[in-house]
């Protein structure tokens, strides 16, 4: 699937909901804190083909981006635990999904406030309630309370937790997740493969409608009470 759909989700992609709350909470933090002055320049730690670069062109000066296994050739490979770059280089930082995938991913957020200047920020996004996702392996999973103490512990003032998918729209989202798998089958043979996406529409979009209308106010619980089983989780620090 093209990495679009992390920026542009569509109705018919079984992880439209969680992309979708996502680059809403992203677009929001963009407007209110990044600036071609106050981030000039920004790292994306773990951000294979920069998907989201694209979000943040209008509001910094230089984006860069590491990665174990580069996505592109733009991309300057080093592993998330050992940053090739100077202390306190840049002006903002960011990481997304990539936690679940380090070993050490208290390292990965000491690297982070390594190279961040004082006053720079850090923005992450981790899952909570995900499939298993081999890429190319799978550690973790946090809660909005994970994420506080692995950034305090390095440092970090956190300034904002936000949730993705409440209870029942991860609930739609985990089923899309399921239903969607064994179509890969189909997706082998070329015979095969319009049928495939046939039952794809035919299944994903109706679920992602009903997952739409869970994420109203009216089905959203505030996740530091307990009891919510959100998605994802995106949390902006800063440091002091």
């Amino acid at each position: 699937m093209s990495l679009s759909r992390k920026t542009n989700p569509r109705l018919w992609q079984p992880t439209f909901l969680v992309n979708r709350a996502l680059v809403k909470d992203l677009r929001s933090e963009i407007e209110a804190r990044f600036s071609l002055e106050k981030t000039a320049r920004i790292l994306d730690v773990g951000c294979g083909g920069l998907p989201y670069k694209s979000l943040f062109a209008n509001n910094c000066r230089e984006y860069l981006g590491c990665d174990l296994f580069p996505g592109t050739g733009s991309v300057i490979q080093c592993s998330a635990e050992e940053l090739a770059f100077e202390n306190e280089s840049f002006d903002a930082v960011l990481s997304f999904q990539l936690l679940e995938h380090v070993r050490r991913p208290w390292k990965v957020v000491h690297e982070c406030a390594r190279v961040l200047k004082k006053g720079g920020l850090l923005l992450l996004t981790a899952p909570f309630m995900f499939p298993h996702h081999s890429s190319p392996h799978d550690f973790f999973r946090y809660t909005h309370e994970g994420l506080a103490a692995l950034t305090g512990d390095a440092g970090f003032e956190v300034e904002r937790i936000s949730a993705q998918c409440s209870s029942l729209s991860t609930i739609m989202l985990l089923l899309n997740c399921y239903l969607t798998r064994p179509l890969n089958w189909f997706r082998r043979s070329k015979i095969t493969v319009a049928l495939s996406w046939i039952i794809l529409c035919g299944l994903v979009v109706p679920i992602n409608v009903v997952g739409l209308l869970f994420e109203t106010r009216l089905f959203r619980i505030q996740f530091s009470k307990g009891n919510e089983g959100y998605s994802n989780f995106l949390i902006l620090c800063r440091k002091p």
